[in-house]
């Protein structure tokens, strides 16, 4: 290690430190002479190329090192060797442990390394000085103090060194806030730092979007009338377009010329950007122009803030025309360019212009990256062409770029966004084989897409499946939870998501509260509804327009108009008014409740507010007309649509249609039918609707005929309501060939029959006498897992007046074992139910002939049933023929029937009505 100091400089540092000693003993205290003692002999140690050793190795010089000491050593050798005071002052630090060092020997130190061109390691220094002490202010006022004693360097020198060194130390630290605290101290122009510290702060001030701060700093400076140089004032107009105030970035930069200071290349840039955001393209350009006059050639920077300016506002021809102008001039274009066009084209729907850019992108030998990849990946989903997207997905490992998991959001968002949830469960497969880990967004669209169609126990494992892997949902995906869940009329798990979701520290907005209002409402539960608005109300927010209509929705479709109106009241005199879609809801809660001429004065009066008839008000308006039977006032509406501008849709079109097909207007269907054909507004239950209706009229070949016209029109497939529609009908004509025909074809092409499907079989073959056929369609019912019930008891409601074929269809389930004895209860109760005594009375000695045993349930159903009905001339035969069949005990009577049915309760809160009839 070199010598700290020569012989010479030692001798006279030693002497005049001895000299110094002595003439402060008359007035220092022993502690003061005692410290001069120690920073005499540590200075004098430090010449020693072995000082560490030496301190080390005196305990009483150990025992005496303090902050103050250290101090002394350093301002008494700031002529020394700079590392070996480094090296001394880390030593120290090292030896004195907790005790902060003095502020002042962090700025000696400072100003000895930067005299030695040593800024690195004063900065490391500063940077310590800093985590030392923490206020502000203790340091510059130690700047201050230091730099006044100071020898060497003048005041003014060591005040711009320091504090631009500061200020550095801060930023670095990424201590933006205590930075501007050092310039905003500083009290004089000669003081202040120089420009590339404070162009750099500026810098990082923008950056981290620190602009109030900016604009504190530039106001110190013209405040110390500092005169700005091209990078300040590069800044300065950076940070007015970020502000969007490009009108004064352009006097600013007009002023930039005015005071001699001549605008760079990035001046430039930054301008056109500001104008290009601003979307005041011919300005960008005139700036352009500008630059090549004053010798600056444009660059890729130039170029491309000009493409994506363009592509921001549609101009995509335009933006395309500037990247060719681009390789003209030999500034080839960058994937940055490049991509900024082609998600201008994804965007605009212009996919194959988009893959053509892509294309040249690779024969450039631009290699595209994950960012571009996700635009095309997303714009293809946006015009459904899945497959492609799919195999832009598998196909980037062979380009060099790995799909990350943006990538796969793109996909994945794309196909739950159409439904394609099958897709989806494969692209997520792929992407976990790949090794990418699904993130937020990835569950929350997997979540959201499961929940619109909805299938929540799919959603509800991927929500827990999020939780597990500790991605915490956000309100959109508890929200989208919640939905579903009432979409689906689990309305108690939703209120359960609700209230996990609180437990969570998420708390609710006005959309989930209208969502789950909603959902309560549109279940029925409007007590609870109406709890989650009050609840809302009394947080302080305030239920918007869509709030209230769900609400009102509600009480309109359980036919309570009267609370829905009251509603109304409500939220107008909470200064809410409704909208359009309020008075569609009340008006077709009108015409659903039987009171068209009301519904037809809401919406005569719907203009008288303010608003305008939609499509939805008046396809309202004419389906309550159609389903009351009042097809005239109906057209008259749907002509009235066209004279005001509003063009007829499906939903309209169909309301005609059914309303026709009701009243067996097949001529005025027909016409309608073709109507729709020309508007593209067919479907298949347009076609389901006439099928229907032409079985009704018995008009089979015609039916027939539609579902020829649908099998060979590709884009309308029948569904199995239109194979069921004619199987019933072929069953009822027993011809029951056909409807075999029908039902095999049905389910070639995958269509599953449903319980009605197989229930309008089995009756067919009942009707035709075919038991064996009969039975194995209940055979096949029980092969699938589908209850007979329901379809035994549909059969016999339907055959209740035909007690031979209701007989037959029983002793033939009971004889194959497809069905238990109490069919026979079910069958006395709906006779009971439906009034139907006669047939009643008739079945008693039919199913005691077979030796069955009826309950007594029913024989108590029976007897209340008739005697409540009037029939008391049969009630005594009645109860001979059940005492006999041994179904009650001898010697019953009718008072115990009675008295049995007092005890079960009354009937009539039952519901049970029991028309009077004579047998």
């Amino acid at each position: 290690m070199m010598r700290l100091f020569t012989h010479r400089n030692s001798s006279a540092i030693n002497n005049r430190l001895i000299s110094t000693v002595q003439s402060r003993r008359s007035s220092s205290n022993p502690s003061q002479i005692h410290d001069e003692k120690t920073v005499g002999e540590i200075t004098s140690i430090l010449t020693n190329r072995n000082w560490p050793h030496l301190l080390n190795s005196s305990p009483n010089l150990l025992k005496n090192l303090n902050p103050d000491v250290i101090q002394s050593v350093l301002q008494h050798n700031q002529r020394a060797d700079p590392n070996r005071l480094l090296h001394f002052f880390n030593w120290s630090i090292h030896q004195i442990g907790i005790i902060p060092q003095n502020l002042k020997s962090f700025l000696i130190l400072s100003m000895v390394l930067c005299n030695s061109n040593q800024s690195r390691h004063a900065s490391v220094l500063l940077g310590q000085m800093i985590d030392t002490w923490k206020q502000v202010s203790n340091i510059t006022d130690s700047i201050d103090s230091f730099c006044v004693e100071g020898e060497g360097f003048n005041f003014k020198t060591r005040s711009v060194i320091l504090y631009s060194m500061v200020i550095d130390a801060y930023k670095n630290k990424g201590m933006l806030n205590e930075a501007v605290c050092v310039v905003l101290g500083i009290k004089s122009r000669e003081l202040f730092p120089d420009s590339v510290c404070v162009n750099s702060l500026m810098t990082n001030l923008l950056k981290y979007h620190k602009k109030e701060l900016f604009w504190k700093v530039y106001d110190k400076m013209l405040e110390l009338k500092i005169v700005p140089d091209v990078f300040l004032y590069t800044n300065l107009i950076s940070a007015l377009c970020k502000d969007g105030k490009v009108v004064e970035a352009k006097r600013v930069f007009v002023e930039m010329g005015e005071n001699g200071c001549d605008p760079s290349l990035v001046t430039y840039n930054v301008l056109i950007g500001g104008l290009c955001k601003a979307r005041l393209m011919d300005e960008a350009f005139e700036v352009k122009r500008l630059m090549t006059e004053k010798g600056f050639v444009p660059d890729r920077y130039t170029y491309t803030t000009l493409i994506d300016g363009l592509c921001k506002m549609k101009k995509l021809e335009e933006a395309k025309i500037v990247l060719e102008d681009m390789s003209k001039v030999g500034v080839f274009p960058d994937h940055v360019a490049y991509s900024a066009l082609l998600d201008g084209f994804m965007k605009q729907g212009c996919v194959d212009e988009a893959l053509r850019l892509k294309d040249e992108m690779f024969v450039n030998g631009v290699r595209l990256n994950v960012v571009t990849y996700s635009s095309i990946i997303s714009g293809l989903c946006k015009a459904r062409r899945f497959e492609e997207a799919i195999g832009i997905l598998a196909g980037m490992k062979e380009k060099g770029t790995f799909p990350d998991v943006y990538c796969y959001n793109s996909l994945i968002i794309g196909l739950c966004n159409d439904k394609r949830m099958e897709e989806m469960k494969s692209v997520l497969a792929q992407m976990g084989t790949n090794g990418v880990k699904p993130n937020a967004f990835t569950y929350g669209a997997v979540i959201t897409g499961y929940s619109r169609i909805p299938e929540m126990d799919v959603a509800d494992k991927y929500f827990k499946e999020m939780i597990n892997c500790n991605i915490m949902p956000d309100r959109v995906i508890f929200t989208s939870m919640i939905d579903g869940h009432c979409k689906q009329g689990n309305t108690n798990e939703a209120l359960s998501i609700f209230k996990s979701m609180l437990g969570k520290n998420i708390l609710p907005d006005m959309h989930m509260y209208s969502v789950l209002i909603n959902g309560l409402a549109r279940n029925g539960l409007m007590d609870k509804a109406l709890a989650v608005l009050s609840e809302l109300m009394g947080k302080g927010l305030n239920p918007d327009v869509i709030t209230y209509t769900s609400i009102i929705s509600g009480f309109c479709k359980k036919g309570d108009i009267q609370e829905a109106f009251n509603m109304v009241d409500k939220m107008t005199s909470k200064g809410v008014n409704p909208n359009i879609v309020t008075y569609n809801v009340l008006i077709g809660g009108l015409c659903k409740s039987g009171d068209i001429k009301q519904a037809r004065e809401l919406f005569d009066g719907v203009s008288s507010k303010g608003l305008i008839p939609d499509g939805v008000t008046y396809a309202t308006m004419i389906d309550g007309y159609c389903k009351s039977g009042n097809l005239s006032d109906g057209f008259g509406l749907f002509d009235q649509m066209d004279k005001n501008g509003i063009q007829p849709d499906y939903v309209v079109f169909n309301a005609l249609l059914n309303g026709c097909c009701k009243e067996k207007e097949i001529e005025k269907a027909l016409t309608l039918f073709h109507k729709m054909v020309e508007r593209g507004f067919v479907s298949a239950h347009t076609y389901n609707t006439l099928i229907d209706v032409y079985c009704k009229l018995g008009k089979i070949l015609e039916a027939d005929e539609l579902l020829k016209d649908m099998i060979d029109n590709k884009q309308i497939q029948p569904n199995h309501v239109t194979f069921t529609i004619l199987i019933d009908c072929y069953c009822k004509a027993e011809m029951m060939e056909e409807a075999e025909d029908l039902f095999l074809e049905m389910q070639k092409r995958d269509l599953m029959p449903t319980i009605v499907t197989y229930t309008c079989l089995a009756h067919g073959y009942m009707r035709s006498g075919n038991k064996h056929k009969m039975v194995s369609i209940f055979e096949e019912m029980l092969a699938k897992g589908i209850g007979l019930d329901n379809v035994i008891y549909s059969m016999l409601d339907e055959d209740q007046g035909d007690l031979e074929k209701c007989f037959m269809l029983l002793d033939e389930l009971l004889q194959k074992g497809l069905s238990g004895r109490d069919v026979y209860d079910k069958l006395v109760d709906g006779f009971c139910q439906n009034g139907k005594f006669k047939e009643a009375v008739a079945s008693i000695d039919e199913i005691g002939k077979r030796g069955v045993m009826l309950s007594f349930a029913t024989c108590s159903t029976l007897v209340h049933s008739l005697h409540s009905a009037g029939y008391q001339n049969k009630l005594a035969e009645v109860l001979k023929s059940m005492e006999g069949f041994g179904w009650v005990p001898e010697a019953s009577s009718l008072t115990d029937f009675m008295k049995q049915h007092e005890v079960d309760g009354d009937w009539d809160k039952d519901g049970l009505n029991l028309p009077n009839q004579v047998v």
